[in-house]
C-alpha cells in the first residue's frame, strides 16, 4: 500500500516515543510505501518509510491513501520518458548489442528486475 503525506507536523504522543528521540520529518505531497503494522494501525497509526529510508511510525491521519485506479474509465499511463547524456546512450547502445536485444527492451528489463511497482487493478 502506498499513502500520500497531507501533513508533516511533528508530534509526540505516541506511547512508544522517548521524549529525546528523533521524529523524521515527512513532505508533504510526497508518496511513501506502508510497512504492514497491525499493532501501530490499531493504534491509528501507519508504519512509513521516510526520506531516511528507515521505517517510523506516524499518524494514519498524515496521509491519504494513493488510489491507482483512475477516474471515468481511462487507462493508466504506461510510457515513461528519460533523458540521458550521449555517452549513456552509447553505453546502453554497445549494452543492447552485446545482449541482441533493443535497448527499450534492455531498459525494460533491468526496471523489472530491480523495482517492485504496484500493478494497475
Amino acid at each position: 500500500m502506498y499513502v500520500r503525506c497531507i501533513n508533516n507536523e511533528q508530534f509526540l504522543e505516541h506511547p512508544d516515543f522517548k521524549d529525546d528521540e528523533i521524529i523524521h520529518d515527512l513532505v508533504i505531497g510526497q508518496v511513501y510505501k506502508v510497512i504492514p503494522d497491525k499493532r501501530e494501525e490499531a493504534l491509528g497509526y501507519l508504519r512509513v518509510v521516510d526520506e531516511s529510508g528507515e521505517d517510523y511510525t506516524f499518524p494514519a491521519s498524515y496521509f491519504e491513501p494513493v488510489d491507482f485506479n483512475v477516474p471515468n474509465g481511462k487507462e493508466l499511463d504506461s510510457q515513461i520518458t528519460i533523458h540521458i547524456n550521449e555517452v549513456d546512450k552509447a553505453i546502453l547502445r554497445a549494452e543492447a548489442l552485446a545482449a541482441q536485444k533493443s535497448v527499450s527492451a534492455l531498459i525494460r528489463e533491468w526496471i523489472e528486475e530491480r523495482l517492485d511497482l504496484p500493478q494497475a487493478v
